[in-house]
Parts: C-alpha cells; sequence; structure tokens
C-alpha cells in the first residue's frame, strides 16, 4: 500500500511539472485544463532507482485535422529565435499574394493546354489536316482555349484566399503523450556547410593588398603581369593554345586564386531513438501497443476531403527528464517530425504470450528539427 501511494505521489507530481510546462509554454493557459494522459514504458518509470531518466514525448496536431480535436489544449508558436520563417511569416500578405497571382497564372496555362489536348483527342484541332475548314477549327480552338485560360486563371488568383484548405495552418498541443525511458547516453551533432570558393586573381588585385606589401613601380608591374596572366588564362583569348599554362610554367610562378572557406548554412539536426520492449505483464503490452500506434498515427499525413491534398502531419516536441522535473543538463530539441519508424516483433526467435502478445518488440524512431538553430537557440539550451 505504502509503494502504491509513493508511486501515485510521483506521478502526480510529474504530472503536475508537466502541466506547469504548458503554462509556461503558452503564458495564458490554466493548468486546471489538463487532462494529461501519459502513455508510458515501463510501468515503474520514474518510481524504480534505475529509471528516473526518461524522455517526455509531446504531440502536436494540425489545426486542418478532423483527429484529437477533444484533446487540443493550445496553439504551438516555433520559436522566434529559429533563422526559418515562421509559419506566421510564410502566411504573410506579400508572399500570400504572389502566391496567389503565380497559382492563378499556372492555372490558366493548364486549362489551355487541356483543352487544346482534348481537341486533339477528338479530331476538332485541325491538326494534319489542311485546308480552310481545318484553319477555322484550329483558330476556334485557339481562342477558346485562351479565354477559358485567362478566366480560370483570374479566377483562382482571386478566389484561393477564400479557401479553407489553403489558409494558413497552427498546430495544437494535444493531452495525449508518451513517456520512455532514455534508451542509451544522450548524443547531439551539430553541423555546418561550408564551401571553398576561389575569389579570383582580379579580386585581390583590386583590394589593393599587394600595394600595402610593397610600392612604386614594382607594385604596378605586379599587377599588369597578373592582368597579363590572368587574360591569357581565359578561354578561346589566343585560340586553342593554352597560353596561360606555358607561362605558369616557364615562369615558374601560378596566379593566387585567393581561396576562401564560405560559410553557406545549418545543417537540421535529427535523433534517433531506439528502444527494446519486453512487456512483464498484460498492462504493459497494451501499453506497448499504444504507444505504437501513438507514433504510427501522428507520423502520417491526412487526406483532404476531395483528396486532393495531403495534411501535413502532426509534430512532436521532445524533453528529457529526470523525476519530475525536465533534465537541463541536456540539450533541448526544437519542434520535431517523426521522420522513420521500424519495429520489429520479437528477437532472434519469436515468441509470444498466451494472448498472441509478443513477449519483445524493437522499435527504432528518427526524428528531424524543423528549426534552424542560432546562437540565440543555443544560449537557451538547444
Amino acid at each position: 500500500m505504502a509503494a502504491d501511494v509513493k508511486q501515485r505521489t510521483r506521478t502526480e507530481k510529474a504530472l503536475d511539472a508537466y502541466k506547469e510546462s504548458f503554462a509556461s509554454t503558452s503564458g495564458r493557459v490554466n493548468k486546471d485544463k489538463f487532462n494529461v494522459k501519459i502513455i508510458q514504458y515501463p510501468s515503474d518509470l520514474q518510481t524504480a532507482p534505475n529509471l528516473q531518466h526518461y524522455v517526455l514525448f509531446n504531440i502536436n496536431v494540425r489545426g486542418k485535422s478532423k483527429f484529437n480535436e477533444d484533446e487540443r489544449q493550445f496553439e504551438v508558436k516555433r520559436n522566434p529565435n529559429s533563422a526559418n520563417l515562421s509559419p506566421d511569416e510564410m502566411a504573410s500578405p506579400l508572399i500570400r499574394g504572389t502566391t496567389y497571382v503565380a497559382a492563378g497564372a499556372a492555372a490558366g496555362v493548364a486549362v489551355t493546354s487541356l483543352v487544346s489536348k482534348a481537341a486533339d483527342a477528338f479530331g476538332l484541332s485541325g491538326a494534319g489536316k489542311t485546308g480552310p475548314a481545318a484553319t477555322s477549327r484550329q483558330s476556334s480552338v485557339n481562342v477558346v482555349s485562351k479565354v477559358a485560360g485567362a478566366a480560370v486563371g483570374v479566377g483562382v488568383g482571386a478566389t484561393m484566399a477564400a479557401v479553407d484548405i489553403l489558409k494558413k495552418d497552427t498546430t495544437y498541443r494535444i493531452s495525449d503523450a508518451i513517456a520512455l525511458y532514455v534508451d542509451g547516453p544522450p548524443s547531439v551533432k551539430y553541423s555546418m556547410n561550408y564551401a571553398n570558393k576561389e575569389l579570383g586573381t582580379l579580386l585581390g588585385v583590386l583590394s589593393g593588398s599587394v600595394f600595402d606589401g610593397q610600392g612604386g613601380i614594382s607594385a604596378g608591374a605586379e599587377v599588369g603581369a597578373a592582368l597579363g596572366a590572368t587574360l591569357a588564362k581565359l578561354p578561346g583569348a589566343f585560340g586553342a593554345a593554352d597560353i596561360g599554362s606555358a607561362l605558369s610554367v616557364s615562369s615558374g610562378t601560378s596566379l593566387n586564386p585567393f581561396r576562401e572557406t564560405v560559410f553557406e548554412s545549418v545543417d537540421f539536426r535529427s535523433f534517433a531513438f531506439k528502444y527494446k520492449f519486453f512487456p512483464k505483464n498484460k498492462k504493459e503490452s497494451d501499453d506497448v501497443y499504444n504507444i505504437i500506434n501513438t507514433f504510427k498515427f501522428h507520423m502520417h499525413p491526412e487526406m483532404s476531403e476531395g483528396k486532393l491534398f495531403f495534411i501535413y502531419p502532426s509534430e512532436f516536441n521532445i524533453s528529457y527528464y529526470f523525476g519530475s522535473e525536465e533534465n537541463g543538463y541536456f540539450h533541448k530539441f526544437a519542434t520535431c517530425v517523426l521522420e522513420n519508424m521500424e519495429v520489429n516483433y520479437g528477437g532472434e526467435q519469436f515468441s509470444s504470450f498466451r494472448d498472441g502478445a509478443p513477449t519483445e518488440v524493437n522499435m527504432s524512431l528518427t526524428f528531424r528539427e524543423l528549426e534552424i538553430l542560432t546562437k540565440n537557440m543555443v544560449r537557451e539550451g538547444y
């Protein structure tokens, strides 16, 4: 009985901390509104001495989704310090207005092509035929296709903003969450992209470095020689002869290309988790089943009513916890999507309980962040 009370107390503390994190994230949320439902494995997570460390996976569903409407708690915003354009910035009037115009023009072109192809299929275009009648039919098809294309293009550009499926989307935190033991030493990789670029000898001449190093006639002479050697290397300057290489070999010198390492971009971080589930009883078997289905469900897209659009999959916010508190000694995660998931039922030799539930399940998850880190985010612990 005492053990049950202890476990219930720890669980309540973890839920309170989780609710408080909701409140601090939104800034305006009343924690009493939440009916947090955490699926966890193993069942003694947080209570066993060696299971104080765990990972909490929070789920954010799309505003356009038809699922989890009753579990939605508050809107989730992206980190303003990210280098990405936020969904709100992407939905700015200028960007969306430009998008509507481009989509309208594309629709006009598509309809023009469609009318022409339909005319060819029914032998109305006069293709392969000659004479006044064929010319007349072709002219009529051209007029119809252009008028139809222009009308549709204008109509699409003017009405796209009113179509619900194309309106700006949002994400909402739901009350369902998953807590799993830490599968191994937490690790993170930060990667930058640099490229080697040749600025060219001419830029070196224009920089004035040669005049800083020496003066007078010798400086002017070196500049002239460098310009001459540069011209000799231009393709076709002297026909097929490689004058530039010949000049380099004969003089024992080579032009300084002024190579520099140029910063280009930041890689999106990715994180892999691997779990081995060995259910000890029916409850843990059911928990494992629900955990797998929850991840599987939220990583997939949803279809629009007309099946012409995909609605983006759910997103995840991941945190390391120790006991009932978020662990600040490890890195934070930006908003992620579940990119890959692999489930293997059984180990080297498959076996199951009497009810058919597997005695071992292995699950691999790969998440990719949606936000590009900056110094400001690193100072926040990412």
